[in-house]
Parts: structure tokens; C-alpha cells; sequence
């Protein structure tokens, strides 16, 4: 999720950062020379990218052909594949499928996951994204099925929260700007999200959910995919400004850029624990490592409370390295 609720502590030092980590920090505009937006707030030009952090070209493929029990028992439930020659239409009491569903439901699963290819393809070009990246977060937040789950506060593909849009909105002026604007027009949206007065920003941050939310009761299987594919856009947006927040909050922490300690990869790895667990999981994590220079030293450091943190990481890796 984007990103995760944080324990009472965890909330003080996130107010303060936020206005620390913005306050003070103006965004820049980045040109398409630049290698974008993250790469740029990582602080150097990588010698070397590894293949899961390519930018999109014209041979990128993101086939891929997973096992995702999740999303089987999403399309049983939802009834956009019959599970009548199953055992309780392929679902055990739980709502998981069982294992005569996850059969019957292959050549589907196989389909849902790489339907969204060609958009998350464009929104990470345009984005200037890794594909590879956007997908396995997609991949681990929702199992590609767009649909809501209120009951815990995760909408879309990218599973976002109130904390997420948060991010998006502090971090990304040009989308502040497009989500206010529906509601307050041009005049009404010249000043910054995080000097808003708090019923304001509650709006907003439920437009944000609104425009991802993917319910619809009307549609095949109860799902919207158009409001599934602006998931993906939003989800871009996030991710750049989980990079940029990433690298004050390492700013704040070490007086450095993560360029100076951090090879690229390590830093994608912050970039993705800072969009799971939180700025201020992140900022902690910082501190006590004391001379944070790869991943594996940051990652021990979390708190108990953020270790989901490193375990996101892990889950990450599984759907991008073989």
C-alpha cells in the first residue's frame, strides 16, 4: 500500500517531516534529458542500470505468466469465470480459491496480468519510470485486480491510501493542481497542498481515491479496467514522489544525496520501502544505521513496527529478478 498507517510515534515524527521535507524543498522541474525525475533526485547519473530499472523502449516486454491465488479467487467471486464444475465454485470458506479454482482459472489469471502491459508501458514512459518496477508494485499491492477494499482504506491497482495521496499531493505539484482544480478552479489552488487547512486536504485526498476507485457494480466482473488504467497513472505520480521525498528525508538524515552513499539499485530500494511503509519508518531507519551505504544495512534497522519495510522489498524482488 501507499503507504501504510504508522503507530503514534511513527505519526509525530511523519507531521514534523512533512514539514521539514517540504517546506523548505522546492521541486524541480526535470527535462527529458535528465533521465526523470527520480534519477535526477537520486543525485548522479548511474554508470550502469540494471534490467529491472530500465526505462521503457521499443523492446520492452512485461509478459509475464505468474500464479496469483489472490486474483483467482477475485475472478471466481466475482463470477468473471464460472467456477460451477469446482468444489463450492472453486472457493474455500475463507474466500480463497481452492486448488481445483486456481486451476480453472489459469488461462484468465494469465490474461489479467498482462492486460494492463500497454498502459503501464505509456504512463512509465511519460512518467520516465522503470515498467518493470511499476508492475511488480502492482503486482504485489493488488494482484492486478482493481477493485477497492474500503473495509482497509486500499483503493486501485497500487492499493492507495489516504497516506499515499498525501504523498501525491505534497509531492507532485502539477497533479495538486489538476485534483484541486475540479473542485476550487484555477484561483482556488495557488497555494501549496501542505498549507491547506486540514478539511481541505481531506477532500482532496478523497478525490484522489475517487478518481482510482475501480467498484462498479454495472461493469463486467463489478470492475471499472478505465479506472484501473488511471490507477496506473496515479500510481507513476506517486512513485516520483516517493523518490523525491525519499531524497530529503536521506538529505535530512546524512547532509548527503544518496548518490554519495547508495549505488542506484539500493536507492530504488529505498524509494519503494519509503512508498510502503512511510516517511517516517524511512527517516528512523536512516538514523541508526548511522552510515547507511547499501539497502541490507538500512533494512536491518527498521523499527518493529516498519519491519514490512524490508519484507516489501523482498516481495518486489520475487516478481522482477528470476
Amino acid at each position: 500500500m501507499a503507504s501504510r498507517a504508522w503507530s503514534p510515534v511513527i505519526r509525530i515524527l511523519l507531521t514534523a517531516l512533512t514539514v521539514m521535507t517540504t517546506a523548505s524543498w522546492k521541486p524541480t522541474s526535470v527535462k527529458a534529458d535528465t533521465g526523470g525525475t527520480c534519477q535526477m533526485a537520486y543525485g548522479l547519473t548511474p554508470t550502469s542500470i540494471p534490467d529491472w530499472l530500465m526505462p521503457v523502449s521499443g523492446n520492452t516486454n512485461l509478459a509475464t505468466a505468474n500464479r496469483y491465488d489472490v486474483l483467482a479467487a477475485e475472478l471466481l467471486s466475482s463470477g468473471l469465470v464460472d467456477g460451477a464444475t469446482c468444489p463450492a465454485q472453486g472457493l474455500n470458506p475463507d474466500g480463497s480459491a481452492n486448488g481445483c479454482g486456481i486451476e480453472l482459472t489459469k488461462d484468465q489469471v494469465l490474461t489479467w496480468q498482462n492486460q494492463f502491459d500497454s498502459v503501464i508501458l505509456s504512463s512509465s514512459q511519460a512518467a520516465e519510470l522503470p515498467p518493470k518496477v511499476v508492475k511488480a508494485v502492482i503486482a504485489v499491492e493488488s494482484q492486478f485486480w482493481p477493485a477497492a477494499n474500503w473495509t482497509l482504506g486500499e483503493i486501485g491497482l497500487g492499493q492507495m491510501t489516504t497516506y499515499g495521496a498525501d504523498l501525491v499531493l505534497m509531492w507532485r505539484p502539477a497533479y495538486f493542481r489538476t485534483i484541486c482544480r475540479q473542485t476550487y478552479g484555477e484561483i482556488g489552488c495557488t497555494t501549496q497542498y501542505q498549507f491547506l487547512d486540514s478539511s481541505t486536504q481531506f477532500l482532496l485526498r478523497g478525490m484522489v481515491l475517487r478518481d482510482i476507485e475501480a467498484t462498479c457494480p454495472n461493469c463486467p466482473g463489478g470492475v471499472d479496467l478505465e479506472k484501473g488504467n488511471q490507477a496506473i497513472r496515479v500510481l507513476t505520480e506517486t512513485l516520483n514522489a516517493s523518490c523525491l521525498q525519499s531524497t530529503r528525508i536521506f538529505n535530512l538524515a546524512t547532509g548527503k544525496q544518496p548518490a554519495a552513499f547508495l549505488c542506484y539499485d539500493d536507492y530504488w530500494h529505498l524509494v519503494l520501502a519509503n512508498y510502503h511503509a512511510g516517511a517516517g519508518c524511512v527517516y528512523q531507519a536512516l538514523q541508526k544505521t548511522g552510515n547507511p551505504n547499501s539497502w541490507n544495512s538500512i533494512a536491518a534497522n527498521f523499527s518493529s513496527g516498519c519491519a514490512s519495510g524490508a519484507e516489501y522489498i523482498r516481495r518486489i524482488e520475487g516478481q522482477i529478478k528470476p
